[in-house]
């Protein structure tokens, strides 16, 4: 025979129970409203802790937070790493270098035209930010012809030797020592040079009336440039005296055009003459005649 035994004051009022497994800690166990235990499912996050840069975000986790977890922004150092200084700013613009801000302190230098003289010139350009170019004019008739020979200017080593006349000279470079003219319009007298014009007769004469004297010398010397060969074979340069009529004459043969200086011999004539020039079967110019 079996026995009932009743307690006295009844058991707990279990519908008053509202929590459910996703609201007990995981692994944790509760009596449900049916007086079933139930086992809880909640995740436990514990102290949940979180760095965020700037503009970032976090998404906390469903789940039990023990309330000593935080969330925190990262250092401004740490998020503007850079090498930049303020003398690599412009200034006038500012930078976050390092977790500060910097203000810049280049200067700017504006584009401007340099004019060459005698003396060195510095632009002051160190440290500046160019805004424009810097034009440096060229020297003008800057030209090997026009720099003293074998002196340097800006690169161009001169070949210029000077047109001052000598004792000997008697015609440099316009300087028109013996008086020297020409019966013919073909032959000009320029301001460096003696002009040898085409003509008919392919010949061009000069004449001075200043007596001549050869004593003590024995070559008159021509410097000239021939553009043009008239002759299919040769051009001549001669000179004769006039104190009668062509008593003596000398003659150069010259086979190509070009620059020449040529020589001819006069140790075997007159000691003292005036003296006739002729250009004969060229074009071009005369540029110095004188004594050696």
């Amino acid at each position: 025979m079996a026995e009932c035994i009743v307690l006295k004051g009844g058991g707990a009022d279990l519908d008053v129970v509202t929590a459910g497994v996703g609201d007990v800690l995981a692994g944790k166990v509760i009596v449900g409203a049916d007086g079933e235990p139930l086992t809880g499912t909640m995740a436990n996050r514990g102290a949940v802790s979180q760095a965020l840069n700037a503009g970032g975000s976090y998404t906390v986790p469903a789940g039990y937070h023990n309330g000593s977890g935080s969330v925190t922004a990262n250092s401004l150092s740490s998020q503007t790493s850079a090498t930049a200084a303020a003398g690599q700013i412009l200034s006038g613009y500012t930078a976050w270098v390092n977790g500060s801000k910097l203000t810049g302190s280049i200067a700017s230098l504006a584009g401007q035209t340099i004019t060459p003289s005698a003396s060195q010139q510095t632009i002051s350009s160190s440290g500046k930010y160019m805004t424009g170019n810097v034009v440096v004019n060229a020297v003008s008739n800057l030209s090997a012809a026009n720099v003293k020979k074998g002196v340097v200017v800006g690169g161009v080593t001169g070949t210029f030797e000077g047109y001052v006349p000598t004792a000997t000279d008697f015609y440099l470079r316009g300087n028109n020592i013996k008086g020297w003219y020409s019966d013919y319009s073909y032959t000009s007298f320029d301001s460096g040079q003696i002009t040898l014009l085409y003509n008919s007769t392919n010949n061009n004469v000069i004449k001075t009336n200043v007596n001549v004297s050869f004593v003590g010398y024995n070559y008159l010397n021509v410097e000239f440039y021939i553009s043009n060969l008239q002759s299919s074979t040769e051009a001549r340069v001669g000179i004769y005296s006039f104190n009668s009529i062509n008593t003596t004459s000398k003659v150069v043969y010259v086979t190509s055009a070009g620059d020449k200086t040529i020589s001819i011999p006069i140790n075997d004539m007159q000691a003292s003459s005036i003296l006739g020039v002729a250009f004969r079967y060229w074009l071009g110019a005369v540029y110095r005649i004188w004594l050696s």
